[in-house]
């Protein structure tokens, strides 16, 4: 069936696949149009090594093929920062967007559908769309980064995507390095965002481990403890116990992040144990 298109305060929306499914299911093309399973772009034959773990840990952890955006970010990170298959699917287990409603842990509707219309489409969502992606996200089971997706397939997202990738690379100067980005840094992480399919986390990550972060964050015990109960408090889902000292440490001599923690305590017998 070719994809529908919704007309959303003036938007038109484009909903790969079947009218309801979710559009990143299968994978999708440029016209938004939902491609074969298996065949995101290239031919099986044609994957990498790369690519053929990353769709082993989409089947896996979502039971669904990743699209072009999604393969090309995360071979990057097996490429530049030299991930695992266990690091893609321990990544994709741990973000917030691709969290289910009904899997009981979801933010707000209203508040997903907002986010992403702040960041992709650069505005407020109209009042038929966020009643669209609301209804998608209770009662179709659609994810955050369903909802980015459609979004991204949108016409107005053509226009607006260099905007909205710029507005993302600020944020996150801003929050992490307490400044505005410099016009190198601007464009470089811009490109990772439209060419490579990075996001916000992405470019968060990197800030977070640059020569300037560590120079800027003579962090405190008190500040280091709080970065470890959020990564617990994420992860684990508790306090952390008196066993975190050792996280603590890590955080102040050698510079690891939340992310670095959290990644740890995914390797842990208590995660594997709650995840089974």
């Amino acid at each position: 069936m070719e994809a529908k298109s919704l007309l959303a305060g003036g938007a038109a929306v484009a909903l790969a696949g079947v009218l309801g499914g979710a559009p990143a299911r299968g994978g999708v093309v440029a016209d938004g149009a939902a491609a074969p399973a298996g065949m995101t772009g290239t031919s099986a034959l044609e994957d990498s090594w790369q690519d053929r773990a990353i769709r082993a840990a989409f089947r896996d952890v979502l039971d669904r093929e990743p699209s072009e955006r999604e393969l090309r970010r995360y071979r990057g990170r097996m490429q530049d920062d030299h991930w695992t298959e266990k690091d893609v699917r321990d990544d994709l287990r741990s973000r917030s967007d691709y969290r289910r409603h009904s899997g009981g842990r979801s933010e707000d509707p209203d508040r997903i559908v907002r986010r992403a219309y702040e960041d992709i489409l650069d505005r407020q969502p109209d009042p038929e769309g966020r009643r669209l992606y609301r209804s998608r996200i209770i009662d179709q089971d659609w994810t955050e980064h369903d909802v980015r997706e459609a979004l991204r397939n949108s016409p107005e997202y053509e226009k607006r995507s260099e905007r909205s990738a710029d507005k993302i690379v600020r944020r996150a100067y801003e929050d992490v390095l307490k400044r505005e980005p410099d016009r190198a840094g601007l464009e470089s992480y811009r490109n990772r965002i439209l060419r490579e399919g990075w996001d916000e986390q992405d470019v968060r990550e990197a800030l977070s481990k640059s020569p300037e972060y560590r120079q800027k964050s003579a962090m405190t015990r008190e500040q280091a403890e709080e970065i470890v109960r959020r990564a617990y408090r994420s992860v684990l889902e508790r306090e952390p116990d008196p066993g975190s000292r050792g996280y603590v440490d890590k955080v102040l001599r050698q510079q690891w992040t939340e992310e670095d923690v959290a990644r740890d305590l995914r390797k842990s017998d208590e995660y594997r144990k709650k995840h089974r």
